[in-house]
């Protein structure tokens, strides 16, 4: 993790969170990085990280020497705010530029296209999935990474399904969630059908076979963190 990332997670201004919680979450983000496999040199790429809220993956892109980075969210600024990443825009100097803006509202004529595009942890909450990967699909010049929920059902694991679910993690206080997750073949098969001709599974959910055990024994899908990298 570079200085300029450290400092953005590790020194909160006041209220910081203790040292052991603060370890726990360089440790996501840092596992997080190596999984979605964006590129360490992007110098001569343009970036737009959909969903960015407090910005980290938007700043970090800039640190591996992105030329334009376009970070966009409407659900999280619009429910929790943007101070997060306000606060870390000042703080970094940051040149990432930032527009209140919905990933179904996406047009290229206005934003332009992009070699990398960042979907992470967006897609489940999407309300017309199809419709939103194919606005994508138009600002995509080179990759698209899609860092997702998917759904683990002992069986059937590989038909394109896409049940819905009230509410997210904690769905008893978010009641006007909705969240689809669908299964890798599902994902898959929506990215393709929106416009991407190659599509790869760059990583499938950790415990996928105890996963599905406990499906069996519950008789309740289990879900899991996926990302497929996909290209034009």
């Amino acid at each position: 993790m570079s200085a300029r990332t450290h400092q953005f997670i590790s020194q909160p201004d006041s209220g910081a969170p203790p040292l052991s919680k603060e370890w726990r979450v360089r440790r996501r983000f840092d596992r997080r990085l190596r999984l979605l496999g964006i590129p360490e040199d992007l110098t001569g790429w343009s970036v737009l990280d959909i969903g960015a809220w407090h910005g980290y993956f938007s700043f970090e892109c800039e640190r591996r020497g992105a030329d334009r980075v376009l970070a966009v969210d409407r659900f999280a600024w619009d429910r929790f705010g943007m101070d997060e990443f306000l606060a870390a825009h000042k703080r970094l100097a940051s040149r990432v530029e930032y527009q209140h803006l919905d990933v179904h509202d996406l047009d290229a004529d206005t934003i332009g296209q992009f070699d990398l595009v960042l979907l992470l942890g967006v897609f489940y909450h999407l309300r017309n999935p199809v419709a939103a990967l194919e606005r994508i699909a138009r600002v995509t010049k080179r990759l698209l990474i899609c860092e997702t929920h998917v759904l683990l059902p002992f069986i059937h694991e590989r038909y394109p399904l896409v049940p819905f679910f009230p509410g997210d993690e904690r769905a008893g206080e978010q009641t006007y969630d909705l969240c689809g997750i669908p299964t890798m073949t599902g994902l898959t098969e929506m990215v393709r059908f929106a416009g991407f001709s190659e599509v790869d599974v760059a990583y499938r959910p950790s415990f996928r076979y105890w996963k599905k055990f406990v499906a069996l024994v519950t008789t309740r899908p289990q879900s899991g963190r996926g990302i497929v990298h996909a290209r034009p």
